[in-house]
């Protein structure tokens, strides 16, 4: 009974998803409004962080005088602005909606007021939201194509529970061969879970449960991609990564994955899937 309730909820869910944002598209990647600047603001500091603690482990280096790529950086620059604060020399971006529209220009001004370089960045940050970007180069294409990006050898790619997001990730992947230069790095922190906030707590893996010609008939723009992390590592070794690293993040307990295993789809049944893994880092170097 509590099997097929989940599958039934969660399937309503997904065509009411469906039905959302394929008139208006997928416009609300964080589970809060951007006009919540304190929260914004915490979060964007936070996930910076978390990078350079990330490149330091994986490396030992850090962002001092990189040329930084994010992919998919949501509804405002904050992590452009901390970043360049922090020592990175320059910033890039590429995102399939131009969603910093949503973001009031006060998120801005309150995330200044805590920066050192706040002065030299702010003329930075004018630029680009007036679309003449130097060293903030902001990209909208709806078919998040990177070889529309200014030609620019990348030292170091970061993302941020966007991966699972991308229509293409082979492209993206393959895409990204040629614009990041031999030992570039890439630091990307995963989301694998069901997004849906209701189910998220109670059916994380509510997602797998369907076939993927049902998921399929489901899809929208924006819709969790369903891949696994191994399949994440198998893409970029095939593209000329070497050194891929993959870090559990969050995961479930033992117990709890084998009572939900026989109720997902086949293909997700496998211990190859490593449906324990929930979130997690992804980190590799390019050749």
């Amino acid at each position: 009974m509590r099997s097929a309730f989940f599958f039934v909820i969660g399937l309503a869910v997904l065509f009411v998803n469906k039905l959302r944002y394929g008139l208006r598209g997928y416009r609300e990647p964080r589970p809060f409004a951007p006009t919540d600047i304190t929260r914004a603001i915490a979060y964007d500091r936070n996930v910076v962080e978390q990078w350079q603690k990330a490149l330091h482990d994986y490396t030992g280096e850090t962002i001092d005088g990189k040329v930084v790529l994010e992919l998919g950086p949501g509804a405002e620059l904050g992590t452009a602005l901390f970043l360049l604060d922090r020592g990175a020399r320059r910033y890039l971006t590429v995102d399939a909606n131009r969603l910093i529209d949503q973001t009031p220009y006060r998120f801005y001004e309150e995330l200044l007021r805590d920066l050192d370089h706040a002065q030299e960045l702010q003329p930075e940050l004018e630029k680009t939201l007036t679309g003449k970007d130097d060293r903030i180069t902001y990209v909208v294409d709806s078919t998040f194509d990177l070889t529309k990006l200014p030609k620019q050898e990348i030292d170091l790619v970061v993302s941020q529970a966007a991966f699972e997001h991308f229509d293409h990730v082979e492209k993206t992947i393959e895409q990204l061969g040629h614009c990041v230069k031999s030992g570039g790095v890439l630091i990307a922190e995963i989301d694998t879970m069901t997004h849906t906030g209701v189910l998220r707590t109670r059916d994380p893996l509510n997602i797998y449960r369907y076939s993927n010609l049902l998921y399929k008939f489901a899809r929208f723009s924006g819709i969790p991609n369903r891949v696994r992390p191994s399949h994440y590592k198998s893409l970029f070794e095939q593209n000329g990564w070497y050194n891929v690293e993959i870090i559990p993040l969050q995961t479930m307990i033992k117990e709890e994955m084998e009572l939900v295993r026989p109720q997902l789809a086949k293909s997700f049944q496998g211990n190859d899937a490593d449906m324990h893994i929930l979130t997690f880092l992804l980190c590799a170097t390019k050749r």
